[in-house]
């Protein structure tokens, strides 16, 4: 598949639209596979849409101002630019953050076709002979068994085809996916012996911690506040990864969890009131990591077991949840991260730059790194 995409909540609309803007980038490098890529893709969306019926964060640029000229009138009252502009500001974000996206999907391609072109030219070799001996000949085709393997364990996605039916599509998009892999590893290597400095800058958007329970001295010189929804299988699995940032930098950031319920997960804004609740006894932490440990269980009786289990007074909690105390707080989360372009979970702005899904370690990492560089 190229470049793997990062689990998060989306909508069908939006996986097929992030589905067919990877399948059209590998397409460009990997021509031959169109086919292929295509029906995983398909069956990618399928599996998303399986795992969690939710919504993806947008990204979202700093908001942009425009000018006094008038750009109509209406019955003598003018239209100025600058009301355009605001009354736009939503969706204009929204596209000079797909403008970046796109230039900044360019811009590795471009990277890796530079890098791969120094490393022919240091072996005296031609692009297409480098690859060859590097990538293709690396890679076996899967065998039989292998195939018949991963058919099995995708059938529910196969659309009733039988396994002959599937055998020569399947048999080719894992050969696709060992080349694609061995090229990112190849690529990988040739970027730790290579000396690269991206100054494409991403857009900002001022995003506000408020009132929120948080990690961290506020004076830290890295700010990052989430969005997330409890519900959600991606914010579940990107708690570990929030874990280990926290220890690796320490006092260097101030950590801060915003709720964003989504109105498909129907247990999800109850369990944000229930942390709250916790919250109110000095145990929202505690709260918050059993809620994550029960994404399937959040009921509201559950939701009053793990009070229990949590050590709090019961009677104090269940009086907080059943009075909907917090659902206000709640829903002014949800409001303030859509007003700053959130429409999913898990969304994370760091310093105001906008990194959305389940992604690993070192996609904080660099960012973080950067931010921090920028301090000293």
């Amino acid at each position: 598949m190229g470049k793997q995409g990062v689990f998060r909540c989306a909508p069908p609309n939006e996986l097929l639209q992030n589905a067919l803007y990877h399948l059209l980038s590998n397409s460009e490098r990997m021509g031959d596979m169109k086919q292929s890529i295509r029906i995983l893709s398909i069956a990618a969306i399928a599996l998303s849409i399986v795992a969690c019926k939710g919504k993806a964060a947008i990204q979202t640029t700093p908001a942009v101002t425009g000018t006094n000229a008038t750009v109509a009138t209406v019955n003598g009252v003018t239209i100025t630019d600058a009301e355009l502009t605001e009354s736009a500001k939503d969706e204009l974000a929204q596209f000079g953050m797909q403008i970046y996206k796109i230039k900044r999907g360019k811009l590795d391609t471009l990277i890796e076709t530079k890098l791969i072109e120094s490393a022919a030219k240091k072996d005296g070799k031609s692009v297409d002979d480098y690859i060859k001996i590097n990538i293709n000949d690396k890679v076996a085709m899967p065998s039989e068994a292998d195939v018949k393997a991963f058919y099995e364990a995708n059938k529910a996605r196969m659309g009733g085809k039988s396994f002959d039916e599937m055998k020569d599509t399947l048999t080719q998009y894992l050969g696709n996916q060992a080349a694609q892999t061995a090229r990112a590893m190849l690529i990988s290597q040739l970027k730790k012996d290579s000396q690269i400095a991206i100054e494409l800058e991403p857009p900002r958007v001022a995003v506000e911690a408020g009132n929120n329970p948080s990690k961290g001295p506020s004076s830290a010189p890295v700010e990052i506040i989430e969005f997330t929804d409890y519900q959600c299988p991606f914010c579940g699995r990107v708690r570990p990864t929030i874990n280990q940032l926290l220890e690796k930098y320490k006092d260097k950031i101030h950590y801060t969890l915003r709720d964003f319920p989504l109105s498909f997960h129907s247990n999800a804004k109850k369990a944000a009131e229930a942390a709250h609740c916790a919250g109110e006894q000095g145990k929202y932490w505690e709260m918050n990591t059993v809620l994550f440990n029960n994404q399937s269980t959040l009921e509201v009786a559950k939701l009053k077991e793990y009070a229990k289990e949590v050590g709090l007074n019961q009677a104090k909690f269940d009086k907080c949840l059943d009075s909907d105390k917090y659902a206000k707080k709640v829903d002014e989360n949800q409001a303030y991260g859509a007003s700053v372009g959130v429409s999913g979970t898990p969304a994370f702005f760091i310093n105001g730059i906008n990194i959305s899904g389940a992604q690993p370690l070192d996609n904080f990492v660099v960012i973080i790194d950067g931010e921090l560089a920028k301090k000293n």
